[in-house]
């Protein structure tokens, strides 16, 4: 708690530019291979829990976190349908029975990968450019895409949020 009342002073000269930067950071972990090693949901709970301290707006921060997330799920996307080129079957990692293995996966489970492959961090990167990859249907991708983000910027924030305020009780009965 006295590492946020330390921080609390800084954010106030940060004002409207720490939206800015939870919409890059939620692009940037969307990407593919770039979002496995960077810890985006850490920053966006975090960011929600500013918000019960007063720092940020509930809504803004559900409204750049999820804007980030579809932004950088379409750019992962676009890559995929760009990436065919690179799978040969001389390649040991990327031959081409991989690529036909994940289209047959996007035809059965495409959207339902889409939306619950937000959620879980590792793979949340990748499966919009496997997306792209299979060549699954750009409208449907953008639909589940939009509607998953849209959850886990509210799921993410709210937990950062109800947290922050847990802590505040919290250090009122110490």
């Amino acid at each position: 708690m006295d590492f946020i009342n330390l921080l609390a002073p800084r954010l106030e000269d940060i004002g409207r530019m720490g939206y800015w930067l939870v919409l890059l950071i939620s692009f940037a972990e969307s990407i593919a291979f770039i979002g496995t090693v960077l810890p985006g949901t850490t920053l966006v709970v975090f960011s929600g829990l500013l918000a019960a301290r007063g720092h940020f707006s509930l809504s803004g921060l559900i409204l750049f976190a999820a804007a980030g997330a579809v932004l950088g799920d379409a750019l992962s996307y676009f890559l995929g349908t760009k990436g065919v080129n690179f799978f040969k079957n001389e390649n040991k990692l990327l031959k081409l029975s991989h690529l036909e293995r994940g289209e047959e996966f996007f035809r059965k489970h495409g959207p339902k990968s889409v939306f619950l492959g937000r959620f879980i961090g590792f793979i949340r990167p990748i499966i919009p450019f496997v997306a792209g990859l299979s060549k699954m249907n750009k409208w449907t991708f953008l639909f589940w895409n939009i509607s998953s983000a849209i959850l886990w910027a509210i799921f993410y924030v709210l937990i950062g949020y109800f947290f922050g305020g847990a802590l505040d009780i919290i250090g009122k009965s110490l």
